[in-house]
C-alpha cells in the first residue's frame, strides 16, 4: 500500500503533534516513564502508518522532545530533569528509533487487511 503525498503530509503533521505532546509531557512530569512510554507508543504508531519513512518519523519524534527540553531551558522554567546535555539528546532519539522500527516490523509481519 502506497501513501499519497497528501497522506505523507498529514502523517508528518501528526508526527510533529505527537512529538510536541510527548515534549510537553516530558516537561510537565518529574517521572521519565510516561514520556518514554508515549514516545515508544507514538513511534510504533508512526512506523506502522508509513514504514518507508521510518527514519524521518524517528528523527521528528526525537527532535521534538529535545526541542521541548531546549525551550524549557530557554524560558527558564523549572525543569523536572537534571543531567548532562548529551544523554538528554541521545536517549530520546534512541527510544524513538526503537519505537518506529518496532512499528515498521509490526507492519511488515502483520497480515494485509482485506
Amino acid at each position: 500500500m502506497s501513501i499519497s503525498t497528501g497522506g505523507k503530509l498529514v502523517v508528518a503533521f501528526f508526527a510533529v503533534g505527537l512529538g510536541a505532546g510527548v515534549g510537553v509531557t516530558d516537561a510537565a512530569f518529574a517521572a521519565n516513564q510516561l514520556p518514554i512510554a508515549l514516545l515508544l507508543a507514538s513511534g510504533v504508531l508512526l512506523g506502522a502508518l508509513n514504514p518507508r519513512l521510518a527514519w524521518v518519523w524517528a528523527a521528528v519524534m526525537g527532535l521534538c522532545l529535545v526541542s521541548a527540553r531546549a525551550i524549557t531551558d530557554l524560558l527558564q522554567v523549572q525543569a523536572t530533569y537534571t543531567g548532562a546535555l548529551l544523554p538528554l539528546m541521545i536517549l530520546p532519539l534512541v527510544v524513538a528509533i526503537m519505537g518506529v522500527f518496532a512499528g515498521q516490523l509490526l507492519r511488515r509481519f502483520a497480515p494485509e487487511a482485506p
